[in-house]
């Protein structure tokens, strides 16, 4: 088992490192959050046996080469999992009965891991021990609420909780794909219309030719250029870079902001009221919204609020969340009432959202069209400047 060295931060809110033996990071952040600590950082140790590294070189290949591009299972399939898990529970089935159940209807790499899971379960097992094996799959923050029901015997509520994220989630995203189709539509129109004037000059033959050898070109091109980014976002350095380039145009960096803002304000409503303690559900929550450059902003706020400050105070210094937010949960600890204020901010949140993603679908769509007329206008004026350069030439030799 490999050893994973660790920095965290001790219920004083000094800093302390060490090292455990765990299958996976998760796995070491979990047995790091055991012991009393906050982990802020799990690396694997360089001291570990050279047998186990070179054990692992498979699974280093899979981890930085396969399922950043691909890992089988995707956020829908997950928010089915764990709607259907909830709805057998809350029928009376046990956990085991309600995975095995699962299983038999699930196909693909989603069927290994239930059956792993409820083979786990049944022998005595937590489903969270199967769930931390797959980090590409299951995430801090489902990891952290199914561990919150295990420990409290809340197991059905937990995973309601997990599906209607997931859910959330997926509308999130629904809403972006819609506003990108349209600009995405008139992108690919862009690499036709160069090739127009040859379809009505030479027939669609020559058209049809024209266009497949400029595909041809540039697919292999976009192919390669699409992996090479998915690969270079999995390292921390070239990830925070792009999330910071993200959140600066003036339009779309609102609109990603204020996405992020919406998942954060989401998690951390789903986590605090799951019963997790503020300070941890703060730094699970910053994971969740997405971008590194914001969330380690938020992170900044998690000693703070260990050390026994306030979390409108704490998260006021990082200034990353918005006037009106902060209003807002400065009356629920006022009041005494967060979780109810908690939930009010995400609807608030997922309102803002669906005003900014509106906006933005706007501003893509016009900006795609100027670009496309912008085309237009030169292949006009090109052939318009051809045809008119012989009459030119024919001027000019006049005496």
């Amino acid at each position: 088992m490999p050893t994973f060295s660790y920095k965290a931060k001790d219920k004083s809110g000094n800093t302390i490192a060490g090292s455990v033996e765990a299958i996976d990071e998760h796995a070491a952040a979990g047995i790091v959050r055991e012991m009393g600590h906050l982990p802020m950082e799990i690396r694997i140790s360089h001291a570990t046996h050279p047998a186990v590294r070179s054990d692992e070189a498979g699974s280093v290949i899979a981890r930085y080469l396969i399922y950043p591009l691909w890992t089988g299972v995707n956020i829908r399939m997950l928010a089915i999992f764990y709607r259907q898990l909830a709805t057998l529970m809350s029928s009376g089935m046990s956990l085991s009965e309600a995975l095995r159940s699962l299983g038999t209807r699930t196909r693909g790499r989603m069927f290994v891991i239930i059956n792993e899971m409820q083979e786990h379960v049944q022998a005595g097992g937590r489903m969270s021990e199967t769930m931390a094996r797959y980090p590409r799959v299951f995430n801090m923050l489902q990891l952290s609420l199914v561990r919150a029901g295990e420990a409290g015997g809340l197991m059905e509520s937990m995973i309601e909780r997990i599906a209607s994220y997931l859910e959330y989630e997926l509308s999130i995203r629904s809403k972006i794909s819609k506003i990108m189709f349209y600009p995405i539509l008139i992108l690919i129109a862009i690499v036709f219309i160069p090739h127009v004037p040859t379809a009505v000059l030479k027939g669609g033959g020559a058209f049809s030719t024209e266009v497949w050898g400029s595909v041809r070109i540039w697919l292999p091109w976009a192919i390669c250029a699409i992996v090479l980014v998915k690969l270079l976002l999995q390292f921390r350095v070239f990830r925070y870079i792009w999330d910071i380039v993200k959140i600066q145009p003036p339009v779309l960096g609102t609109m990603a902001r204020k996405i992020a803002m919406s998942r954060f304000s989401r998690a951390l409503a789903v986590l605090y009221t799951a019963g997790m303690p503020m300070s941890e559900s703060v730094n699970v929550a910053a994971d969740a919204c997405a971008n590194i450059a914001i969330g380690s902003g938020i992170k900044h706020a998690v000693p703070a609020i260990q050390s026994g400050h306030g979390l409108t105070e704490s998260l006021a210094k990082t200034r990353m969340v918005i006037p009106m937010v902060m209003d807002m949960l400065l009356v629920g600890e006022k009041t005494g009432s967060m979780d109810g204020v908690l939930n009010k901010v995400a609807d608030y949140m997922d309102d803002e959202v669906d005003s900014t993603i509106h906006k933005a679908g706007i501003v893509l769509f016009v900006l795609m069209i100027l670009i496309a007329g912008g085309i237009v206008l030169k292949i006009v004026l090109s052939q318009y400047l051809e045809q008119m350069k012989p009459i030119i030439q024919q001027e000019q030799q006049m005496p």
